[in-house]
């Protein structure tokens, strides 16, 4: 918050697909849910930027094609120390990456590829949107 206004967070996350087409998916640190590669983004970088930082920061791949296919947003947020902030998400499908998936340890314990139809619990709007997003995707092909 800056003074008493809310502020704009802008944050991206990765949609990571096999061969099989599973999503990558991280076991979040001290939860029991699991969520999307991704984070929020630091001053001035752009989100396409923050997606690709974050995803290899948190699974070690490197990203090399990807395209954006939504921005999500969520209503006005009180949080927990008092701030207040609405959220923007850019969610990207990441179309062509290397590497093997290897969890920091630190923001996530465990990654796996997961079925769209054998999804574990899922934390936050953006791991629901691409939940619902393979769903319909798998529905069509």
């Amino acid at each position: 918050m800056i003074g008493t206004s809310p502020v704009n967070l802008m944050g991206a996350v990765g949609i990571i697909l096999n061969e099989a087409g599973h999503v990558l998916l991280q076991h979040v640190a001290g939860r029991d849910v699991w969520g999307l590669p991704g984070g929020l983004c630091e001053l001035g970088e752009p989100p396409q930027h923050t997606m690709t930082r974050e995803v290899r920061e948190e699974t070690g791949l490197e990203v090399m094609e990807f395209k954006l296919l939504e921005l999500l947003t969520t209503p006005h947020r009180h949080l927990p120390n008092g701030d207040e902030a609405y959220f923007y998400t850019a969610v990207y499908h990441v179309t062509e990456w290397q590497g093997t998936p290897v969890p920091d340890g630190i923001e996530g314990i465990e990654l796996a590829f997961f079925s769209p139809d054998d999804l574990p619990a899922l934390r936050g709007l953006p791991a629901h949107w691409a939940a619902k997003w393979l769903l319909a995707r798998s529905d069509t092909s």
